[in-house]
């Protein structure tokens, strides 16, 4: 599920989005880009996952990009979701390390991920059928510069 998004996301890294629900601000200097939002949404969509929101921004001459997702459904546990959530990052053929799970009531999920030429983190709050995730990544032009970005903008999540 955030496993197809997030490769959907690296794959369309070049965009402009949409209506703002998540409350974040991007760094200083990065643009909306709603194309790349859209392909996360699609990538949902495509997998039969009911999106509540969908964001993307990024600093695209400097290869730093970051995205938004929230989403709804079900009844699972927080740590039924970050299995599941971890499952489809395996399937779409992300490299997952540094992983911390939440509790079994809430929590939050982080990790690190890497595929072809992105790297990148994810953060996911995970609650009872509710994932609200953030994923910030970059290619290999500017790594140290799109990784303080990133470190600044998911510790802004809440």
């Amino acid at each position: 599920m955030i496993g197809l998004a997030v490769l959907a996301a690296c794959g369309q890294a070049k965009a402009e989005p949409a209506a703002t629900h998540s409350g974040l601000t991007a760094p200083a200097g990065w643009q909306s880009l709603p194309q790349l939002a859209e392909a996360v949404s699609a990538a949902g969509r495509d997998a039969k996952i009911a999106i509540d929101g969908s964001e993307a921004w990024g600093e695209t001459a400097m290869g730093c990009y970051a995205t938004w997702l929230a989403l709804s459904g079900g009844d699972a546990a927080p740590e039924v979701l970050a299995d599941q959530l971890l499952a489809s990052l395996g399937a779409a053929k992300l490299v997952v390390r540094d992983v911390v799970k939440p509790s079994s009531t809430a929590g939050t999920l982080s990790l690190r991920f890497e595929r072809a030429a992105y790297r990148g983190r994810l953060r996911a709050e995970l609650s009872k059928g509710h994932i609200t995730a953030v994923a910030c990544f970059a290619n290999q032009r500017e790594p140290v510069a799109c990784e303080s970005a990133c470190t600044t903008w998911i510790g802004a999540m809440k």
